[in-house]
């Protein structure tokens, strides 16, 4: 990317943010076409009522794809019982799929895991069904203990209505989840990306975009598969305009973590974008080499030690290890490999 950041932001046009007053006036439905992804990991509490509402809101179970994430619990189980499409990451990614990973991108099986790798497996599903190119896939996390409350369906559609045509990503903007510390990053010297700092909530899991722009993205395996996403989209069309965002009008509640938690996460975002600097200037993910890709991938697989606040809250900082995200390859590159 070339462009001065600074001529990237100013390149942002507000009426990319839709106000929740401004959304109510969309009529909005859901298409035959659409399907929501929830990756779900021992969300055995939260998946009935997520499910229950995506179907209130106007899916049929057949829309929906839960792609069980390593659960310990009955989640799996319980999703099964409305009759939606349930899926293990585990079986969806062969042993033919992890060998191909490892030996062709560096990815040891050990780090396939977290929300990025279960967001990977169910596009190896819509892949593996022909999901039509035009198709919007809507994301929603399992844990949203208000979604009645926030109803973040009407409002993405209602993105979709505000935008039509060139806009590739509707995402939401919540009142008080502003991720200041990831908007501050973007706007130091030599970041290239401030245009993504012109949303709210970048970090936000509750989003929506194309099946022909989703398949070609590589991702990241655990919590920069957001940010990873933006930056794709950014480097490719070299404007933040392709990015829309809908205000909510409530607070969106969800499992908290803990300050432990927050550090390994913000920690592995920032790793996973200042890695790419190693590679001789911000390389954009979708230009890079398969090599390069693999040599990354190995040398962020090394348990990376830091100081990170103990997960009671109380006492001195811990010092622990935990390897990187992982660069996945875009679905559209590995089925054609």
């Amino acid at each position: 990317m070339e462009k001065d950041s600074i001529e990237q932001g100013r390149q942002f046009v507000s009426p990319r943010h839709l106000t929740f007053a401004e959304a109510g006036k969309y009529e909005v439905k859901i298409l035959a076409s659409d399907r929501v992804v929830i990756p779900a990991r021992n969300e055995a509490e939260s998946i009935g009522s997520t499910i229950g509402y995506l179907m209130q809101a106007g899916f049929s179970p057949e829309q929906i794809i839960i792609m069980v994430n390593h659960s310990t619990d009955k989640t799996a189980e319980i999703a099964a019982v409305f009759g939606v499409t349930v899926l293990h990451q585990d079986v969806i990614l062969s042993a033919e799929i992890v060998l191909r990973l490892d030996t062709e991108y560096g990815i040891d099986r050990s780090r396939l895991k977290g929300k990025g790798t279960a967001m990977f497996a169910a596009c190896l599903e819509l892949a593996r069904v022909q999901t039509p190119d035009d198709a919007r896939i809507f994301f929603l996390d399992a844990d949203i203990t208000n979604l009645g409350e926030v109803s973040p369906i009407p409002l993405l559609l209602a993105g979709w209505e505000a935008w039509n045509g060139d806009i590739k990503i509707i995402k939401l903007a919540s009142l008080g989840r502003n991720n200041e510390g990831i908007i501050a990053f973007l706007g130091l010297p030599r970041v290239p990306y401030a245009g993504i700092g012109a949303l709210q909530w970048p970090l936000c899991g509750q989003m929506s975009l194309r099946w022909r722009d989703l398949k070609r993205m590589r991702g990241a395996t655990r919590y920069a598969i957001e940010m990873a996403i933006l930056m794709d989209l950014l480097e490719r069309n070299e404007t933040p305009a392709v990015f829309g965002e809908v205000e909510l009008h409530a607070v969106l509640r969800d499992k908290k973590n803990n300050d432990h938690d927050h550090s390994v996460m913000y920690r592995g975002i920032l790793a996973f974008m200042a890695q790419l600097l190693q590679t001789g200037g911000w390389k954009p993910l979708h230009t890079m080499q398969v090599q390069q890709i693999k040599d990354l991938n190995k040398k962020s697989g090394v348990d990376h030690p830091f100081w990170a606040p103990p997960k009671s809250g109380n006492g001195a900082a811990m010092f622990g290890a935990y390897p990187l995200d992982a660069i996945l390859p875009s679905i559209q590159e590995l089925v054609a490999r």
